[in-house]
């Protein structure tokens, strides 16, 4: 990801890192969560200094270009390159319409070597404009959406570079202004960074200015409440420079506190300031080590100070979090690749020609002689149907139709009701069972009947057992 100069300023495990890229390259990542960094905080406070350092891009800091759509920034490894090559491209937002959807992915830019300030403000605009965004320095623009979830895809290949995803998502903000955002904005913009934060196996770059208070940081107690544990998220202080020197004291004090800082620990930088960017001739390597050196920000570790520090210490970070990472990585992914071959099959073999048709009716017909043969033979082993349809169990259903139809036999298949004449006594009056509902005739002599003829004589009936059928 870094231009480097020795191989040791990798951010993580090149070999793990190209695997994931690989899986970044074939749309993987819209599928199952990947190991990527998110870069988030309020607005104005230095994620864009933090990125431009991390990533040796010139990130725009126009007050008309406030990041309103997440940016992923893909570096990836090309040994048969020569030099940087940019490419640009929009993943449409879910839910847009189909002729939306397609214009947003027509738009690409391809073949950059490099990407200067004024280029990358360009194309910022001309995303803007393509996503049918709010503006503010452009006419006629007002009352459009200001945010959208789309995402411009930046892909940076390069022999130097590492294999890495990062994200950068609009800062939150409180505070609506009038014509510009709403309420409504508020609420897209927190959800944006919740969803991508939310990512198990992303690294949260939690970006905190030193001159606010941090109690009133929402992005911290949003990083507490999703990484719980703080395994993946490193935060880092910003605008050291324009805090007063009465509490500066108050905030190295702060970042040495283990019960604010993390697992990970909090990692200092100083951004350059507006007239140090005008100017261009300002070394920031050189102006972090100046301000290391001064009292009292010389208390702060070296391995926690300045953008060198920091990518230092995300590499271990990256290697530790990928590692840790990628076995789950790559069980689901083949869990996944193994279920999309396995939906083809079912259904089918091809049948574009009367050939293939025919076979494909044959083998229809040979399968359903085969699932009846079974099924009257009782032989439910042999195929999963009988135990995902109950009803296709032919011969417990005949057997099962016998018995019913034996017992009504039993009960309703007679004219008269015959009584044991083993017996000397009165003949009991048979109990006559209740007519089944629907039928029109009674079932058995009645009562009457049975009271004025009954016999004077006692005959003896031999009972034939009925035999179920």
């Amino acid at each position: 990801m870094i231009v480097k100069e020795v191989e040791s300023t990798n951010m993580a495990d090149p070999d793990l890192l190209e695997k994931i890229d690989q899986l970044f390259a074939c749309n993987a990542g819209e599928y199952i969560d990947l190991p990527q960094l998110v870069v988030v905080g309020d607005q104005s406070s230095g994620k864009s200094s933090v990125l431009e350092g991390l990533t040796k891009l010139n990130f725009p800091r126009d007050s008309g270009l406030c990041t309103p759509f997440a940016t992923q920034i893909i570096f990836q490894r090309k040994v048969n390159f020569v030099g940087r090559e940019i490419s640009a491209s929009i993943s449409p937002a879910p839910g847009l319409s189909t002729d939306e959807e397609q214009k947003l992915r027509d738009w690409n830019a391809t073949g950059l070597q490099t990407l200067s300030v004024k280029g990358f403000a360009q194309m910022m605009r001309e995303v803007h404009k393509f996503l049918n965004l709010c503006d503010l320095q452009v006419i006629g623009t007002f009352g459009k959406p200001t945010f959208s979830n789309s995402v411009l895809r930046l892909e940076i290949c390069g022999p130097q570079e590492d294999h890495l995803s990062v994200i950068d998502v609009p800062g939150i903000f409180r505070t609506t202004v009038h014509g510009v955002t709403t309420k409504d904005d508020i609420a897209l913009v927190r959800n944006m960074v919740y969803n991508y934060m939310k990512n198990p196996r992303s690294v949260l770059l939690t970006i905190v200015p030193a001159n606010v208070d941090i109690a009133t940081q929402e992005i911290i107690e949003i990083a507490r409440e999703i990484d719980s544990t703080s395994e993946r998220t490193l935060p880092i202080m910003t605008k050291i420079d324009l805090v007063d020197q009465g509490t500066q004291n108050r905030v190295i004090d702060m970042i040495e506190d283990q019960n604010t800082s993390g697992k990970l620990g909090w990692v200092v930088v100083r951004n350059l300031g507006q007239r140090e960017l005008e100017d261009g001739n300002v070394d920031r390597d050189l102006l972090e080590e100046k301000w290391h050196q001064t009292p009292p920000w010389n208390r702060v570790q070296a391995e926690k100070f300045g953008i060198n520090a920091l990518r230092k210490h995300l590499q271990h970070v990256l290697t530790s979090h990928v590692r840790r990472t990628f076995p789950s990585v790559r069980s689901e992914t083949t869990r996944r690749l193994n279920a999309a071959r396995k939906a083809p099959q079912s259904l089918g073999s091809e049948r574009q020609t009367p050939e293939q048709q025919r076979m494909t009716l044959l083998d229809i017909v040979s399968s359903f002689q085969q699932i009846t043969n079974l099924a009257l033979a009782a032989n439910y082993s042999l195929d999963d149907i009988f135990d995902t349809d109950q009803d296709v169990r032919l011969a417990t259903m005949v057997s099962s139709r016998n018995e019913i139809f034996s017992d009504h036999v039993f009960t309703w298949g007679h004219e008269f009701a015959f009584t044991d004449t083993s017996q000397t006594d009165n003949i009991p009056v048979p109990e006559v069972p209740e007519k089944p509902e629907g039928s029109e005739e009674s079932v058995g002599p009645s009562v009457d009947f049975i009271e004025e003829y009954k016999p004077t004589k006692q005959y003896k009936v031999n009972f034939i057992p009925s035999r179920r059928i």
